[in-house]
């Protein structure tokens, strides 16, 4: 039992200085920090009427510059409405290199990036969570019937299961030492 306890507190501290190590030092492959789910009225909402099959998931780069799948891709239809996940105010609607792109900026540095959207709204209006903000487009690296999207957090990519309230906990095991 001694020997558990003690594999256990190994265990716990190790998670405390690899979790401290990676923010102390501000490098830029460090992984960024994480928001509280938000809860009640700040709940986000699917940018698509349900279903909501995930055709990607996100991948987290190895560093600010690797490659990664920095969002998740939804099976939609074309020209289906896309809604806004959270209330925000519009800091971008147009074309990127082959697709269109919005993007909504909302409190706590969080911006959230919807593509290919054909959007209905323009730079500076403020939206509501769940208010109709344009149409599924085309162009990008999804296919047709493609919905990107993609969350930023102080400039940093992070999943947007961790807003959707879709992200399954992690769970600590113990090492196993030969």
């Amino acid at each position: 039992m001694q020997n558990l306890r003690a594999l256990a507190a190994s265990a716990f501290i190790t998670v405390i200085v690899v979790l401290g190590a990676g923010s102390a030092t501000g490098a830029a492959s460090s992984p960024p920090p994480v928001a509280a789910a938000p809860t009640g009225a700040d709940a986000w909402r699917w940018p698509l009427a349900e279903p909501h099959p995930v055709t990607r998931a996100f991948l987290a780069p190895a560093s600010a510059y690797a490659a990664g799948h920095r969002g998740i891709d939804l099976a939609a239809a074309p020209q289906q409405p896309v809604l806004a996940p959270h209330d925000g105010v519009v800091s971008f609607a147009g074309p990127v290199v082959d697709r269109p792109v919005l993007s909504i900026t909302q409190p706590g540095d969080v911006i959230v990036t919807v593509e290919p959207v054909d959007s209905v709204v323009a730079v500076g209006d403020r939206v509501r969570a769940g208010q109709i903000i344009g149409t599924v487009g085309s162009g990008g690296h999804c296919p047709p019937g493609c919905l990107h999207l993609g969350v930023r957090l102080h400039g940093s990519y992070v999943s947007p299961l961790l807003y959707l309230g879709k992200l399954p906990r992690a769970v600590l095991l113990p090492t196993v030492t030969p």
